[in-house]
């Protein structure tokens, strides 16, 4: 199964993500998780992406789909993957080399995605996302699996979060239309606890590829 989950900040793609790809017994790729690795790595792409980040930019549409269509490439990535986020631009979804099997928007209102990135914390070393109200740690400001200490990621400033928002419905969405046009794209209603989120979405899988997209 090859998913591609699509949504404003704070829907729930990355802990939707990391749910589906259990149960499918695929790999979780996400963008922001292969940026944060290489930072940590200091890597070339690392170090040109972080000074990318400090001015206020984001990595480039080259460099990104590179480094995701290698990931893709990867011998656990065969018999599917589950996107978190990307393409996050319509160039992105336009040059994108790959199947897809389901596209899904997650929907939150911005009020409510508001408050759940607020209140989020994110274990550094194994990205588990916790949340104050919703999905507390057992201890607070620890990691459930590693006993980390729990970090806010910089891109949950307040002042981030209002961008990350708009930069949401005006580049995001397109993104959306694009897939809606090529194939089938499912609105899922992101509010209430992942559990329920994740009976949403299973309920909308198809039985059978919808498409083969190779654009």
């Amino acid at each position: 199964m090859r998913i591609v989950l699509l949504g404003p900040p704070g829907a729930g793609k990355g802990t939707q993500g990391k749910i589906l790809a259990e149960m499918f017994g695929v790999p979780h790729v996400a963008t922001g998780d292969i940026i944060r690795d290489h930072i940590s790595k200091r890597t070339d792409f690392g170090c040109k992406v972080e000074a990318a980040i400090a001015a206020g930019n984001f990595a480039t549409d080259e460099d990104i789909n590179y480094w995701v269509s290698r990931r893709l490439s990867e011998p656990d990535a065969r018999s599917g993957y589950i996107l978190d986020g990307f393409p996050r631009v319509l160039t992105q979804a336009q040059a994108f080399r790959g199947t897809v099997d389901a596209v899904f928007w997650l929907d939150l209102p911005e009020l409510s995605a508001m408050e759940r990135i607020a209140g989020r914390w994110v274990c550094p070393c194994c990205s588990t996302v916790y949340h104050l109200v919703h999905c507390a740690p057992r201890v607070l400001g620890q990691c459930d699996h590693d006993a980390t200490a729990l970090v806010k990621r910089p891109e949950d400033a307040l002042d981030m979060m209002r961008f990350r928002l708009e930069y949401n419905r005006s580049q995001m969405w397109p993104v959306a239309e694009h897939y809606a046009a090529l194939t089938s794209l499912v609105m899922i209603d992101a509010e209430g606890d992942a559990e329920a989120v994740t009976e949403r979405i299973l309920c909308e899988l198809p039985p059978m590829p919808l498409a083969k997209l190779d654009f």
